[in-house]
């Protein structure tokens, strides 16, 4: 049975997955929507690029030996199996098609035109060039737009959204609110999308599905499995199911884009290579994108598709970079210095000080020492494979509760890992040293555990969530304040880092 409408039942469902963020999930959500609509019957595969920052079979644990259904061995295309999925890849990553002779282009086109057997082809974006996105949004009936409660994702996705309008993007795309608390809160992201999508694009994004926060998903990520086949019966495989038949009621007929497979890929060959608009007159005319323009818009895009832990990337001539720090709200100041000071820790955690049994939690460097042991146990305890999100915040505090932080503006970091049982004891541990600790219950059954300077302007907490994740926050004012009260050569330390010299 096919649920959609193009005027031939048997034309094959084109999908692009895509987000603002990287980390957003969209990878193992596509796998899982794959795998579910195989359930239903149909022949899908999964396009994805072999050598993005978090390939498919790191994700999940693939058979020991691709094979290539193909007879070619030397196909441009190579398919391996998984659990009935097609995931399939180009030898010559999408990105790199403009850079090859036109017989090897028109071989990989028409490799691509021979999965004309699915019944639904979903294309994963994650590593992928900005133009290669646009590209396949573009050239898409259907795109899914996976948004996180991540303050930073909706703007991420509304600058990505602008980008596409830009370039004359009238596909339908639906969003999937993934890993929220409930299904409530997806429909507010929804809402709040909408609201800014419909006022500057004239367009309203629909939520198609959400998938709430589930301990099962992180533990098949663990095994690099899907989640779906794990643990058939949790809430994600729930709310995955929904998703999917709600997908499957999406109609797309009287669409004007490619109306075959083998149109697609012609289609995306062809456009590849054309410039892409930015921002008012502004276009992206190299196709390997060495002198992407400094937008807002691209630079987001841009970030969800390299292995980066930048918290600004910056690609073009240097007389734009003005443009850049014009956009620079003065707490980015205090977050460059503060960075700098963070990196002494994380570049030598091998040659901290001991911590003394019996030193008192008298001011903020007691806390980052502390600190600096917790992320040495996290580097220990936890694999390269494993994904850690790290996040940078500006957090006033009214001084209103004498129990806390004193009133002042503070820089918060977040550090969020897989919360692995030796992990956490290891953490457990470290924590009991701190003569002053505090251990409360948060919502939803958060174990908290959290230290504050006597000073009252420093504070660190470890929490370990229901949701099988560690969340370590680490409050401290402006860096100003923090240089004065370091024990350490702070001038000598910061003109060993590279980045001194650009950022200030």
């Amino acid at each position: 049975m096919t649920a959609f409408s193009m005027g031939d039942s048997t034309m094959t469902r084109m999908v692009t997955l895509v987000s603002g963020l990287t980390g957003s999930g969209k990878t193992h959500l596509g796998i899982n929507m794959a795998l579910e609509l195989v359930r239903k019957g149909r022949n899908v595969g999964l396009v994805h690029e072999s050598d993005g920052s978090l390939p498919v079979d790191q994700i999940v644990s693939l058979p020991g030996v691709s094979v290539s259904r193909e007879r070619d061995a030397h196909t441009p295309v190579v398919r391996c199996g998984y659990q009935g999925v097609d995931l399939v890849n180009s030898r010559v990553p999408l990105s790199r098609w403009t850079a090859v002779e036109p017989a090897q282009l028109d071989s990989m086109v028409r490799a691509y035109e021979a999965l004309a057997g699915y019944d639904d082809l979903l294309i994963d974006t994650s590593g992928m060039t900005p133009r290669s996105i646009i590209t396949c949004c573009r050239l898409s009936p259907i795109v899914l737009l996976v948004v996180t409660p991540d303050p930073q994702s909706l703007a991420a996705t509304f600058a990505l959204l602008k980008v596409l309008s830009l370039n004359g993007f009238d596909s339908q795309a639906l969003m999937i609110a993934n890993r929220v608390e409930t299904e409530a809160q997806a429909h507010d992201l929804q809402v709040e999308l909408s609201v800014k999508t419909m006022q500057y694009l004239g367009r309203e994004i629909p939520l198609l599905g959400a998938i709430t926060r589930d301990p099962h998903v992180l533990q098949a990520q663990r095994l690099r499995q899907a989640f779906t086949s794990l643990y058939p019966e949790c809430h994600a495989s729930g709310d995955l199911i929904r998703l999917v038949d709600a997908f499957d009621n999406v109609r797309i007929g009287g669409s004007t884009h490619p109306a075959s497979i083998a149109a697609f890929w012609n289609g995306f060959a062809a456009s590849l290579p054309s410039p892409i608009q930015i921002s008012g007159d502004t276009t992206l005319n190299e196709p390997g994108g060495g002198n992407m323009p400094v937008e807002a818009e691209v630079l987001t895009v841009a970030d969800d598709l390299a292995d980066t832990a930048s918290l600004l990337r910056y690609e073009g001539p240097l007389s734009h970079l003005d443009r850049v720090m014009q956009g620079f709200s003065a707490v980015m100041h205090f977050v460059a210095n503060d960075m700098l000071l963070l990196h002494e820790y994380l570049a030598d955690l091998d040659n901290m000080p001991e911590w003394q049994d019996d030193q008192p939690v008298s001011d903020s460097t007691a806390l980052e020492l502390m600190l600096a042991r917790i992320l040495k146990v996290m580097l220990n305890e936890l694999n390269d494979r494993q994904p850690v999100c790290f996040q940078v915040e500006e957090n006033p505090v009214d001084g209103r509760d004498d129990h806390w932080l004193r009133k002042g503006h503070y820089i918060k970091y977040i550090f969020l890992v897989p919360g692995q049982p030796r992990a956490i004891k290891a953490i457990s541990r470290e924590l009991e040293r701190l003569p002053d600790l505090r251990h409360s219950k948060g919502q939803d059954g958060e174990c908290i555990c959290e230290a504050i300077s006597a000073a009252q302007d420093a504070c660190l907490s470890v929490i370990s969530t229901p949701q099988g994740e560690i969340r370590a926050n680490f409050w401290h004012q402006s860096g100003a304040q923090k240089q004065q009260a370091r024990h350490v050569e702070t001038d000598r330390a910061l003109d060993r880092h590279p980045a001194h010299k650009r950022l200030h």
